[in-house]
């Protein structure tokens, strides 16, 4: 059966998009920061869908799960240009378990039973690595797209970027930085298993088996490489605009003393 992980947009509106799916005929569970859907004429299909813009869903048709995505459109809050997913295979045995299978490269979860609160602990951590994706996504992009800057800078001595550019870029590794260093789901286990600690264990699993903390640990080391570049920039742009600065005071010395020798000469 199919586990799918999707991150579409920056959050969703949850309370609106609750009474819409209960409007549409699904069961809607609300808890906090998320909502649990099931639909009535799929048995054994479960939807969490996450405040921060994530989705997880486990064995839904992909006709129903196109569907849904198309229905939660509308309350998303500045949607993703490229919607990031991710996707696993899960089946039923003794134990719950993460593995990868080498032949087939997919990922595998393992279920020791159909409770909802196992799915859902799992999802934390299947929400989380998406949304992770997706600043990984988004970082990468980011360098692989001003890697030529440096080189101009060092080849030609000049700056491609005006300091509004340079500032703007800033401000998004700043952005960027915040949300990934001060979400607390990022660096502690989430506020829901303050409540469930018998099912904090299988998030810590899912966790683990994605490799989160190591993700989170290298995406701000490429930040901290973005943000000295910029920094770089801004130095650099600063520098000549001081010579910008010194050239025209001199300039300006000059002219005066021009003038002033043109009048005693004239006198």
């Amino acid at each position: 059966m199919r586990c799918v992980s999707f991150c579409t947009a920056e959050n969703y509106k949850l309370p609106q998009l609750a009474s819409f799916l209960k409007s549409q005929g699904y069961n809607v569970k609300q808890y906090r920061k998320l909502l649990h859907v099931t639909h009535p004429l799929q048995a054994g299909g479960d939807v969490f869908i996450f405040i921060y813009g994530c989705l997880v869903l486990w064995g839904l048709k992909r006709k129903n799960e196109a569907l849904l995505l198309e229905q939660i459109k509308p309350f998303a809050i500045n949607p993703l240009t490229t919607i990031e997913h991710d996707r696993f295979v899960y089946r039923y045995g003794n134990n719950t378990e993460m593995t990868t299978h080498e032949t087939f490269n997919a990922d595998i979860i393992a279920l020791e039973s159909d409770s909802v609160q196992i799915k859902l602990a799992i999802a934390y951590g299947l929400a989380q690595s998406i949304q992770l994706e997706y600043y990984e996504s988004s970082i990468q992009k980011n360098i692989d797209a001003n890697a030529h800057i440096m080189q101009q800078l060092a080849q030609q001595g000049t700056i491609p970027l005006s300091q509004k550019a340079i500032s703007k870029h800033l401000g998004r590794i700043f952005l960027a930085r915040s949300f990934i260093n001060l979400n607390s789901d990022y660096l502690e286990d989430p506020e829901y298993f303050w409540e469930h600690p018998n099912i904090e264990a299988y998030y810590t699993m899912c966790k683990r088996f994605l490799d989160i903390p190591r993700r989170v640990s290298a995406l701000n080391q490429k930040l901290d490489i973005l943000h000295e570049l910029f920094e770089v920039l801004t130095s650099q742009r600063q520098h000549l605009h001081s010579n910008i600065l010194e050239i025209t005071i001199i300039l300006l010395i000059v002219i005066e003393i021009v003038i002033s020798l043109f009048f005693k000469l004239g006198v």
